[in-house]
């Protein structure tokens, strides 16, 4: 039987994972009918538009298929067990709060000290809704797509020593991840503060995607971004 750690970064497992938060975040922008939309929401579906209306049918065909082909491959390699999603949930809460009050501390007592949080002005709903799909979509965008190809290109393509390829990795992932924050409709101005607590997030989550996988990524950066809206860190 492999071990917790092993199976909890398995990208299927972490696929399975996600999808409740997925489902979440999809039904939420749906129900509200909102054109407020994730950044990496945007970027990830953008190719779907060349479908037109059959874009949403093509995207959930492609969920309900990674889902069969996930519960299928964990079946044949060491049997599907709901059970391995709660631990990885606890696991997440802990990154999340580390997130929140370790990373805020450094920022905003220590080398901002002098800084107030800034008011969270969407409703409460809205929020959290949207705090999952940057969870689920920056989680994809810039750790699994992003990062993985930041870490191919320096250390296979340009051969960089491995160990000085990966920080370089997620060193520029961490900033291109960062930057994107001030872009497009929920664009934040920007601070000196807020970019660097996103370049330090940045660069934890890269850390966690890359220790403990993908659905662990997701779920800290979900529920940190969940936290900050019901009862907010500084972001």
């Amino acid at each position: 039987m492999k071990s917790y750690s092993h199976r909890s970064k398995n990208l299927a497992n972490s696929f399975l994972f996600i999808l409740p938060l997925l489902v979440l975040y999809e039904v939420g922008i749906a129900i509200e009918g909102s054109n407020v939309k994730n950044t990496a929401d945007v970027i990830v579906k953008t190719p779907l538009v060349l479908f037109g209306k059959n874009g949403s049918l093509i995207f959930n065909s492609l969920v309900i298929a990674c889902l069969f082909a996930s519960v299928f491959y964990i079946e044949r390699k060491y049997r599907f067990s709901p059970l391995i999603f709660i631990p990885m949930f606890l696991e997440s809460v802990v990154y999340a709060i580390f997130m929140g009050y370790a990373l805020g501390f450094i920022v905003y007592k220590i080398l901002f000290p002098y800084v107030l949080a800034s008011p969270f002005s969407m409703s409460m709903w809205m929020g959290i809704i949207l705090s999952v799909g940057a969870g689920v979509y920056e989680e994809i965008v810039f750790r699994f797509l992003l990062l993985k190809s930041l870490c191919f290109t320096f250390t296979t393509l340009l051969q960089i020593h491995k160990p000085i390829g990966v920080m370089t990795s997620i060193i520029t992932g961490a900033l291109i991840f960062t930057g994107m924050h001030y872009v497009g409709t929920l664009g934040d101005s920007f601070t000196s503060d807020n970019f660097t607590f996103r370049l330090l997030a940045g660069i934890f989550l890269s850390a966690v995607f890359m220790f403990r996988g993908l659905g662990i990524a997701v779920y800290t950066h979900a529920i940190y971004d969940v936290l900050a809206v019901l009862k907010p860190f500084h972001v």
